[in-house]
């Protein structure tokens, strides 16, 4: 088992329009909420509890059956702590924790279907930039774009060791204050993740006039929709 897991070659084809679908819903709230009066404060703390939804993709992929050893969408949480030194930048440090399972997906019966094969935990360390032309009224919205680490703990029948492998997201989001508390604020986000893996995850024959190459990639992607609570530290 884990050798299928650290040899894995392709990716699942449907995960782009899954989670590019989630980007254009997260973009509409944020152009929706921006009409206002007051401009976002500067110099600002604030820390941030959230959970939401791991979109994740297929680890391996057999082309010439058709099979697939995926990971399965689930819950996320986390937190992150973050500093605005004005109304354009704001400096974020994120932690996020996710668990999945590994599944065969197969065209053709096989045995135990639908059985997990396992569990991947994944821990994901973050530091994040957030991009703004400072906005008016309620809500905040930035753009966002960081890099890091992902420690990945698999827990299968094979022993397998434990691995933190680089990491970069990007994504968008917005603030939305609360009008009864001005220390409070909720906060929507979503993201893309993309992670380095010590093996090819998709490869494939790209032809044109003047022949045909072989290509290759070791990365991982994942997408992460969250929501939370945003408290404002300080005065």
């Amino acid at each position: 088992m884990s050798r299928i897991i650290w040899q894995c070659r392709h990716t699942r084809r449907n995960f782009s329009w899954r989670f590019a679908s989630l980007i254009a819903l997260a973009l509409v709230s944020t152009i929706v909420l921006v009409p206002g009066a007051q401009a976002q404060e500067s110099g600002v703390t604030a820390i941030s509890a959230f959970g939401g939804y791991y979109i994740a993709s297929d680890i391996y992929n057999e082309a010439a059956s058709n099979k697939s050893l995926g990971l399965n969408d689930s819950f996320e949480y986390g937190g992150r702590l973050a500093h605005f030194p004005n109304n354009r930048l704001g400096i974020e440090f994120g932690y996020a924790r996710t668990g999945s399972d590994l599944q065969i997906n197969s065209p053709t019966p096989i045995a135990n279907p639908g059985v997990p094969l396992g569990r991947v935990n994944l821990d994901e360390w973050d530091l994040n930039f957030l991009f703004s032309q400072p906005s008016y009224g309620k809500a905040w919205p930035y753009f966002t774009l960081g890099l890091g680490w992902s420690t990945v703990r698999p827990d299968v029948s094979v022993p397998t060791d434990n691995k933190s492998l680089f990491a970069f997201n990007f994504g968008i989001g917005t603030f939305v204050k609360m009008t009864n508390n001005e220390k409070l604020a909720m906060r929507v986000d979503a993201r893309w993740r993309v992670t380095d893996l010590p093996f090819t995850t998709s490869g494939g024959v790209y032809c044109d006039l003047w022949g045909c190459w072989n290509y290759s990639s070791s990365w991982y992607n994942s997408g992460e929709l969250t929501a939370g609570l945003t408290y404002r530290l300080g005065k």
